[in-house]
């Protein structure tokens, strides 16, 4: 959990160091960064989608909250307000999402969540292993066709 209170854009919801971003985690700018971020969206880590985004695919606990959440943050971004509302329903702290996102920049497009994940060490590529995480815990937990419809279209 320290790690991960060090960056939480989410997720909710990632696994190679690239070269460019392999010094950026080291610096004090981005630990302070990574910091605020967490505390924004403390419950995003401790969620089930991370759990699940941990359990099933080779990524920490801190890849898979912040990577999860920029996700989540890009479909509050995006999605209707009915199908928003759904999902802050079905996802522990995804309302207290706003904070981390102004942090990180606004999570806008694809783009912007593939430069998240860059940060975090992982390749853009492993969003569309994310994907079919987070939907199977939305379909889990009952979401419409409307909403997994609009998702899948999103995070393509």
């Amino acid at each position: 959990m320290k790690l991960v209170k060090t960056i939480t854009l989410s997720a909710l919801v990632v696994s190679t160091q690239t070269f460019a971003f392999g010094d950026l985690l080291k610096s004090d700018d981005t630990k302070d960064l990574m910091n605020q971020v967490s505390s924004s969206v403390g419950q995003i880590s401790d969620s089930p989608i991370t759990e699940l985004l941990t359990s099933q695919l080779d990524v920490s606990n801190e890849q898979a909250s912040s990577g999860g959440a920029a996700m989540l943050a890009l479909a509050q971004n995006s999605l209707s307000s009915a199908n928003t509302s759904e999902l802050a329903s079905m996802i522990p702290g995804l309302e207290n999402m706003g904070a981390a996102s102004s942090l990180l920049g606004n999570i806008d497009s694809l783009n912007a969540v593939y430069d998240v994940f860059e940060k975090l060490g992982l390749d853009p590529s492993m969003v569309a292993q994310f994907a079919p995480v987070i939907m199977g815990y939305l379909s889990d937990q009952g979401a419409s066709s409307g909403l997994m419809d609009s998702l899948t279209g999103l995070w393509k």
